[in-house]
Protein backbone atom coordinates (compact mmCIF):
# COMPACT_ATOMS: atom_id res chain seq x y z
CA UNK A 1 0.00 0.00 0.00
CA UNK A 2 1.08 3.63 -1.10
CA UNK A 3 1.61 6.11 1.46
CA UNK A 4 -0.62 9.72 1.36
CA UNK A 5 2.88 11.31 0.11
CA UNK A 6 3.38 9.42 -2.99
CA UNK A 7 -0.37 10.36 -4.01
CA UNK A 8 0.04 13.62 -3.70
CA UNK A 9 3.52 13.14 -5.35
CA UNK A 10 1.99 10.93 -8.49
CA UNK A 11 -0.86 13.92 -9.02
CA UNK A 12 1.89 17.08 -8.64
CA UNK A 13 3.32 15.05 -11.92
CA UNK A 14 0.47 14.26 -13.74
CA UNK A 15 -0.54 17.92 -13.40
CA UNK A 16 2.54 18.84 -14.61
CA UNK A 17 2.31 16.89 -17.24
CA UNK A 18 -1.19 18.15 -18.26
CA UNK A 19 0.20 21.47 -18.47
CA UNK A 20 3.40 21.05 -20.53
CA UNK A 21 0.51 19.18 -22.94
CA UNK A 22 -1.75 21.98 -22.75
CA UNK A 23 1.33 24.65 -23.39
CA UNK A 24 3.01 22.71 -26.73
CA UNK A 25 0.28 20.71 -27.43
CA UNK A 26 -0.82 23.77 -30.40
CA UNK A 27 2.82 23.86 -31.90
CA UNK A 28 3.17 20.14 -31.40
CA UNK A 29 -0.21 19.38 -33.80
CA UNK A 30 1.22 22.22 -36.17
CA UNK A 31 4.33 21.37 -36.25
CA UNK A 32 3.10 17.24 -37.15
CA UNK A 33 0.59 18.66 -40.15
CA UNK A 34 4.46 19.84 -41.24
CA UNK A 35 5.67 16.53 -41.35
CA UNK A 36 3.05 15.12 -42.97
CA UNK A 37 2.42 17.49 -45.19
CA UNK A 38 6.48 16.92 -46.36
CA UNK A 39 6.32 13.47 -45.91
CA UNK A 40 3.67 13.47 -49.19
CA UNK A 41 5.20 16.40 -50.98
CA UNK A 42 2.44 18.84 -50.54
CA UNK A 43 2.84 22.26 -49.25
CA UNK A 44 1.11 24.02 -46.88
CA UNK A 45 1.07 27.42 -45.43
CA UNK A 46 -1.29 29.92 -43.83
CA UNK A 47 -2.30 31.76 -47.09
CA UNK A 48 -4.02 28.86 -49.03
CA UNK A 49 -5.45 25.28 -48.43
CA UNK A 50 -3.34 23.37 -51.03
CA UNK A 51 -4.41 19.87 -52.25
CA UNK A 52 -2.71 17.27 -50.75
CA UNK A 53 -3.41 13.88 -52.15
CA UNK A 54 -2.88 10.78 -49.87
CA UNK A 55 -4.94 7.50 -51.50
CA UNK A 56 -7.30 9.32 -53.42
CA UNK A 57 -8.44 11.73 -50.17
CA UNK A 58 -7.48 15.07 -50.23
CA UNK A 59 -6.26 16.09 -46.81
CA UNK A 60 -5.60 19.32 -47.87
CA UNK A 61 -8.31 21.05 -45.68
CA UNK A 62 -7.07 18.83 -42.76
CA UNK A 63 -4.00 20.03 -43.06
CA UNK A 64 -4.25 23.32 -43.18
CA UNK A 65 -6.53 23.18 -39.66
CA UNK A 66 -4.32 21.44 -37.99
CA UNK A 67 -1.47 23.84 -39.40
CA UNK A 68 -2.83 27.00 -37.94
CA UNK A 69 -2.90 25.27 -34.42
CA UNK A 70 0.33 27.24 -34.03
CA UNK A 71 -1.19 29.88 -33.77
CA UNK A 72 -3.39 28.87 -30.48
CA UNK A 73 0.56 28.95 -28.97
CA UNK A 74 0.03 32.72 -28.86
CA UNK A 75 -2.79 31.82 -25.87
CA UNK A 76 -1.30 28.94 -24.53
CA UNK A 77 2.13 29.66 -23.71
CA UNK A 78 1.23 32.18 -21.29
CA UNK A 79 -1.21 30.69 -19.91
CA UNK A 80 1.04 27.89 -19.35
CA UNK A 81 3.58 29.82 -18.07
CA UNK A 82 1.41 31.54 -15.07
CA UNK A 83 0.42 28.01 -14.83
CA UNK A 84 3.83 26.71 -13.93
CA UNK A 85 4.09 29.44 -11.19
CA UNK A 86 1.09 28.43 -9.70
CA UNK A 87 2.46 24.81 -9.88
CA UNK A 88 5.32 26.07 -8.47
CA UNK A 89 3.66 27.36 -5.39
CA UNK A 90 1.64 24.35 -4.61
CA UNK A 91 4.99 22.47 -5.05
CA UNK A 92 6.76 24.52 -2.70
CA UNK A 93 3.60 24.03 -0.22
CA UNK A 94 3.54 20.18 -0.30
CA UNK A 95 7.54 20.52 -0.15
CA UNK A 96 7.11 22.86 3.37
CA UNK A 97 4.76 20.29 4.61
CA UNK A 98 6.42 17.62 4.47
CA UNK A 99 9.88 18.72 5.82
CA UNK A 100 7.44 20.30 8.74
CA UNK A 101 5.88 16.63 8.71
CA UNK A 102 9.90 14.51 9.14
CA UNK A 103 11.04 17.01 11.25
CA UNK A 104 11.31 15.20 15.44
CA UNK A 105 8.94 16.94 17.74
Amino acid sequence: MTGRGSGAARWLWLSLLGLFLFTAGPILIALTAGLVAAMLGCQLDEGNIHACPLLGIDLGAALYFFGMFGWFTLMTIPLGGIGFLVWLAFAAVLLVRRLRRSEPA
